[in-house]
This record gives structure tokens, C-alpha cells and sequence, in this order.
């Protein structure tokens, strides 16, 4: 029978999406590393947690268009070769201007 690990990421977050994109990739690869299987981010971990950061973070999803996080999400899961739980992220809506806090699944090849 095959083993299942499983890897909770806590990490800080800082104004910087830049960088709090590098300390997630690097929370995922240790835990690949480790022997996880599944790699579960926290929420909000491309921004600083709070509602009210969501317009100036938020990001639209679209696999086929990638934004700074879900390609950095794509790139983590596949290099890693784990499946991948983003946390959360805030997401835009853009032809309604909704804002959004969601999470993206990601397999070990990458794909959403």
C-alpha cells in the first residue's frame, strides 16, 4: 500500500507579492522534499490578510492567461511534483469588479 503525506505550509506574509510568492515556492519544495505528497498553502498567501487588501492583490484566474500567482502556482505544483492547495488567493472578477477569496487546486503536472 502507498503512503499518503500531507504538508500544512505556514509562512508570513508581507506587502510584497513578489516575495511572498518566493517564500510560498520555497515552503512547497522543502515539503516536496520531505516526502508530502499534498501540499496545502494558507490563505491569503500572496498578500496580507485582510478584506481590505483584496482590490490592490486581487488577480484575475484564468488558466489560459496566467496571472503572477496562478502561473507561480502551476510552476510550484509541477516542479514540486505534488498536488497543490493554493491557500487562498483574491481573485477579480473583472466584467463585474467582484472581488473574490478563492482557492485553486493543482496537480503534479501543474494543471489547475
Amino acid at each position: 500500500m502507498s503512503s499518503l503525506k500531507l504538508a500544512l505550509v505556514q509562512l508570513a506574509v508581507g506587502a510584497q507579492k513578489v516575495a511572498n510568492l518566493a517564500r510560498a515556492r520555497s515552503k512547497v519544495l522543502e515539503a516536496a522534499k520531505a516526502g508530502a505528497n499534498i501540499v496545502v498553502l494558507p490563505e491569503c498567501f500572496n498578500s496580507p490578510y485582510g478584506t481590505q487588501y483584496f482590490g490592490q492583490y486581487a488577480e484575475e484566474i484564468d488558466s489560459a492567461k496566467p496571472s503572477p500567482s496562478i502561473q507561480a502556482l502551476s510552476d510550484m505544483a509541477r516542479d514540486s511534483k505534488v498536488y497543490l492547495v493554493g491557500g487562498s488567493i483574491p481573485e477579480l472578477e473583472k466584467s463585474t469588479g467582484d472581488l473574490f477569496n478563492t482557492c485553486t487546486v493543482w496537480s503534479p503536472e501543474g494543471e489547475m
